[in-house]
């Protein structure tokens, strides 16, 4: 073995000798993970009511609607906010994925030829020359393998975020398709009570005629029907609306699916959501959220790592002939190291790794009250769907007494004994009656939702 051949061989034994003896360096800057301390209640505070029913499939079947259901499976299929939640979550992969490769050594080579000849006559010469160059950065204080956990941790957060944007989507598709129920049998309410206030102003009108009501009677009537007309303009829009929101979810210019003529009926399932520290588990968002802290703190010990110093191994093999394509016959291999201090001014150290350090706190208390947030949500859905079961109940009474008053009133005024006014008055009432009861049992079908939702999507 000649010199040259014998130094390039030792400069290599010493260069691995040296990172092996430094791997050990890596633990200094590497922070094992622990949870924030949530401390939690061991039981919700509502005991939520409803029916113990069985559902086959995913939660939102236990509203017993297939064409629900097969909306939310189009939406899923066809939106365009999801799919580029999608596309978020491949490209965070191919990110940790890319993190990943900076741990092992990268290579790069070239190869040309050419030829040349004297302007003034001489022979012409051609020459090639190829070379494959390698280098490598020793992990020595963790720097890298801090750079790929981070990425790592980003992309599981992403895939969370997907599962949070499918669950948001679901959410909002059924609660469209609810509102397209809502105001469509709002509308229907509207034009029965338009015929009965209609017919109401006929009787007017020929008693007027007859001279048996004033004028002030005559326009109480007129006025009840254009106010009534009026709101039922609203609720048209109000539809419209809807519509043009399924659409738009459904990524369509139009909407092209069932009409829902009513809200569901049926009783509500029971929802026993458990501990409240499960919600750790089930909600997505606290799951993504947990996963950018862990990687917020590897990103922290990257930071920190990066001030350490860094070994660098270079090597290079190339070769060159006048012989094209004859050149590989007399390769030359060539190793070295060098070693890189970043910074030998300690107070910059200091500031940048406290910088490092705060992100990762201000991650960790923006997680704690993420989790203490998710409770508030649960427990006020669990508080809003029993208050509206019960609420349903006081509403059916005011609709009964409501019915049975319209109907004295009614009487009353045909037999002339009360003015026109109490009569509309009672019409009125009548008909807030039954709005409110449509208006509670979407608001049910609501908070049934947002509890779902708040539970992480399992009921």
């Amino acid at each position: 073995m000649n010199t040259a051949a014998s130094l390039r061989l030792r400069a290599m034994t010493a260069a691995l000798l040296a990172s092996s003896l430094l791997a050990g360096c890596a633990s200094v800057t590497r922070t094992p993970y622990v949870q924030p301390e949530l401390p939690a209640e061991d039981a919700w505070e509502q005991q939520p009511l409803g029916e113990r029913l069985a559902a086959a499939g995913p939660w939102w079947n236990e509203f017993g609607d297939q064409r629900l259901s097969e909306l939310v499976e189009r939406v899923l299929a066809g939106n365009g906010d999801l799919a580029a939640a999608g596309i978020r979550l491949g490209q965070a992969r191919l990110l940790s994925n890319l993190a990943a490769r900076q741990l092992f050594p990268s290579a790069s080579g070239g190869l040309s030829s050419g030829g040349s000849v004297a302007l003034d006559g001489g022979d012409w010469s051609d020459g090639a020359s190829a070379s494959v160059n390698a280098g490598w950065e020793l992990d020595l204080f963790g720097r890298l393998d801090a750079e790929r956990d981070a990425a790592a941790w980003d992309a599981e957060a992403t895939e969370q975020d997907l599962a949070a944007t499918r669950l948001s989507l679901i959410g909002t598709t059924a609660l469209a398709w609810w509102q397209l129920g809502y105001a469509n049998e709002q509308i229907a309410l509207g034009e029965r009570s338009l015929d009965y206030v209609r017919r109401a102003l006929e009787l007017v009108e020929r008693q007027y005629a007859a001279g048996a009501v004033s004028r002030l009677s005559l326009r109480d009537a007129q006025q009840s029907v254009a106010s009534q007309e009026a709101t039922q303009t609203q609720l048209v829009q109000a539809r419209v609306e809807v519509l043009q929101a399924l659409a738009a979810l459904l990524g369509q210019q139009s909407y092209d699916g069932p009409d829902n003529l009513a809200l569901p009926t049926r009783d509500l399932p029971l929802v026993e959501p458990g501990l409240p520290a499960e919600l750790l588990a089930r909600r997505p968002d606290l799951a993504a959220a947990e996963l950018r802290l862990r990687g917020t703190l590897a990103y922290a010990d990257a930071a920190e790592a990066s001030y350490y110093p860094s070994l660098g191994l270079t090597g290079s093999l190339g070769t060159a002939s006048s012989a094209l394509l004859s050149f590989l016959s007399n390769p030359v291999a060539s190793l070295s190291a060098a070693l890189s201090i970043p910074t030998l001014d300690p107070e910059r150290v200091r500031l940048g790794i406290g910088i490092a350090r705060a992100d990762y706190d201000i991650a960790a208390e923006n997680f704690r009250q993420a989790f203490y947030d998710a409770l508030r949500d649960t427990a006020i859905a669990l508080s809003a769907r029993d208050q509206y079961i019960r609420q349903a109940v006081f509403l059916e009474e005011s609709y009964a007494a409501a019915l049975d008053a319209e109907a004295l009133y009614e009487r009353q005024y045909r037999a002339g004994l009360i003015p026109l006014r109490d009569w509309l008055d009672a019409q009125e009432r009548l008909r807030s009656s039954e709005s409110s009861l449509l208006q509670n049992r979407y608001n049910l079908l609501a908070a049934q939702l947002n509890l779902y939702q708040a539970l992480g999507g399992a009921p």
